[in-house]
């Protein structure tokens, strides 16, 4: 654990001089979407006519942007970021001639990720605060969740990059991954309507992702939703599932891209 922390520090200490970017972009840009999308095309959406068991729209969607944007935070980092610091920067070559080993050390690159989406999403309830969203004392919960969705991502879409590089590959697929998987993951995560409105086959394929379930477990928390106690526990299970699924790939991935 120790050897995680001085990573940690190590990454704060080198993204420090954007982390109040971070911040802004964390208010500014979800202040947009919930303008835009919330009130904006609210303002044309029957929420009972839906049926999405909110009074307003935008009570609707602004929990679920939180998961949504944590995916997309994941999926991104892990692309050419991350063959940027296993290549190009060498920046984790340089990190596996300490005593860090290449599995702690991709525990530590995929949790980093996970605690910029936990930072991302607790600054992001301020304009969900300022709308008034809200509704329940367990939405302080709700950004570690969104960190769970970003390392649900980050893990095995960092293990592809780690693949990518140990076969001496180009990064071709990035762009594909971005615009093949995320974007249709981004518009079927069930953040903008429910997934029961899919066609079936759909429908059945958003249930499988991990998005889903952290889009559904965050507004669950955030609003009084019809959400069970084992219907949370089954979406928290999926998400660790995912992340685990990736950390074991990942470490896999990574010792051969590193050679070690």
């Amino acid at each position: 654990m120790t050897l995680l922390f001085h990573f940690w520090e190590h990454q704060f200490w080198r993204l420090r001089s954007s982390f109040r970017a971070t911040i802004v972009s964390g208010m500014v840009g979800p202040l947009m979407y919930l303008l835009g999308i919330g009130i904006g095309i609210g303002s044309q959406v029957d929420v009972q006519a839906a049926d999405l068991g909110t009074g307003r729209y935008v009570d609707y969607v602004g929990p679920g942007l939180m998961a949504a944007a944590a995916m997309q935070l994941g999926a991104t980092e892990s692309l050419w970021d991350t063959a940027a610091s296993l290549k190009w920067r060498g920046n984790y070559v340089s990190a596996v001639t300490t005593p860090l080993s290449t599995a702690q050390l991709f525990v530590g690159h995929a949790s980093w990720i996970g605690f910029r989406a936990l930072i991302g999403g607790t600054v992001y309830l301020v304009p969900l605060v300022l709308f008034g969203i809200p509704e329940r004392p367990t939405t302080v919960l709700a950004p570690f969740v969104a960190a769970l969705t970003a390392t649900a991502f980050a893990a095995p879409i960092s293990a592809w990059s780690g693949h990518v590089v140990s076969k001496g590959q180009t990064e071709q697929s990035f762009p594909m991954i971005l615009r093949l998987v995320i974007l249709p993951m981004y518009l079927f995560s069930g953040a903008f309507y429910p997934i029961e409105q899919l066609p079936l086959l759909l429908e059945w394929v958003a249930r499988v992702l991990p998005v889903w379930h952290g889009v559904e477990l965050v507004r669950g928390l955030i609003i009084d939703t019809d959400l069970s106690f084992i219907g949370g526990l089954t979406h928290l299970a999926v998400l660790v599932a995912y992340t685990g699924l990736g950390m074991l790939a990942g470490a896999r991935t990574f010792t051969k891209a590193l050679g070690t």
